[in-house]
């Protein structure tokens, strides 16, 4: 399945910097089931990520957790129909971050229909 966490949050332009940096390393070169998204003109800040099951979701949610307390933002969890560049039809499912709380795998996966 792809899906994408995004930064969820009205100043993504202040936050693109340290967010991209962090999640440039955390991507890696090379990597096929996840991809650094940074799209400024329409306001998408985060990763593609693809995963075949629910236990895939666990490491992903626990880091951009952390992310999201220490920039004080929120993701968005989200599902589409298209390739990992992110082109085709997006269906946001849930957020988690500095307000939202803390992500649970089993929850989101619920949402995902995983």
């Amino acid at each position: 399945m792809q899906l994408y966490i995004y930064v969820a949050s009205d100043n993504v332009d202040e936050l693109v910097e340290p967010i991209s940096k962090v999640l440039t390393q955390w991507v890696g070169d090379a990597n096929d089931r996840k991809q650094l998204v940074n799209q400024q003109e329409e306001e998408r800040l985060g990763v593609n990520i693809t995963i075949e099951s629910k236990n895939q979701l666990n490491k992903p949610l626990k880091f951009l957790y952390s992310l999201a307390k220490e920039h004080q933002c929120d993701f968005v969890v989200g599902k589409f129909d298209g390739d990992a560049l992110g082109e085709g039809a997006m269906e946001d499912v849930c957020y988690f971050g500095f307000e939202e709380g803390r992500p649970d795998m089993f929850e989101v996966a619920s949402y995902l229909e995983l």
